[in-house]
């Protein structure tokens, strides 16, 4: 019981029952170091910690507390519900709202209409810190949702996982819509699903699975005026 692995959800499913067969076994016994054992032995079950917000938390009212929880490496995950704005006040502009999207607190006028600054691309900033699993999944691929959720919850140590959700009232689309919303969030790339696990290899190519996209393709470009790097996942030519 002290010594069983318990990494996998098939290995927990184990120990739950042996815990099972101790608990049963425990009332047996009038020792009262029995009794004190029964009442705290469901804890010799792993539990994961699963801290869940939404993107104006994760972006940017909570991001150093994100990044200070990623620093220190414990094994918690973190679930964030990116909907591109600030959807419990209103909808206005959050650094997950795209340049040139059109939100509250974020319109120009018609010269610079929309957002001005660029989107924080937080899965890539997440992928950073040291052994930390990174996911970007979406409700409209439910195979790839399941399989990020699993493995970060079997991942020894900080695991992030955003998944693109819409919002009825700032997008404008119905709840009965929300997975063809989701779908063509990426099938235009504008939220690619992404898996990161330092598990599978020490190079970034080993580590980053970005099945399910549009294009495979995984070339670079520099943009010369500012010698900005991009990516073909996200800008196309």
């Amino acid at each position: 019981l002290l010594q069983a692995p318990q990494a996998t959800d098939e290995e927990i499913g184990e120990q739950r029952d042996r815990v099972k067969a101790l608990k049963a076994l425990l009332p047996q016994l009038r020792f009262p170091e029995a009794k004190q054992l029964l009442a705290v032995a469901d804890s010799l079950v792993t539990r994961s910690v699963w801290i869940v917000g939404g993107d104006g938390w994760a972006y940017d009212i909570g991001y150093g507390g994100l990044d200070h929880v990623l620093s220190m490496q414990r094994d918690v995950n973190v679930l964030i519900l990116d909907t591109e704005v600030y959807s419990n006040t209103g909808g206005q502009s959050s650094t997950a709202t795209f340049m040139g999207q059109n939100t509250k607190f974020s319109v120009h006028g018609k010269v610079i209409p929309g957002k001005v600054e660029r989107r924080k691309e937080l899965a890539q900033i997440c992928m950073m810190h040291p052994n930390t699993f990174v996911a970007q999944t979406s409700c409209a691929m439910p195979n790839h949702f399941y399989k990020a959720i699993m493995a970060a919850n079997e991942f020894e140590g900080p695991a992030v996982v955003s998944v693109y959700t819409t919002c009825q009232p700032e997008h404008g689309v119905g709840d009965n819509m929300a997975m063809q919303q989701s779908k063509l969030a990426v099938d235009t790339r504008t939220f690619p699903v992404l898996i990161y696990d330092p598990r599978k290899g020490d190079k970034i190519a080993q580590r980053l699975s970005l099945q399910g996209n549009p294009s495979e393709k995984t070339d670079f470009f520099i943009e010369p005026k500012t010698n900005e790097v991009y990516d073909f996942i996200r800008f196309a030519k």
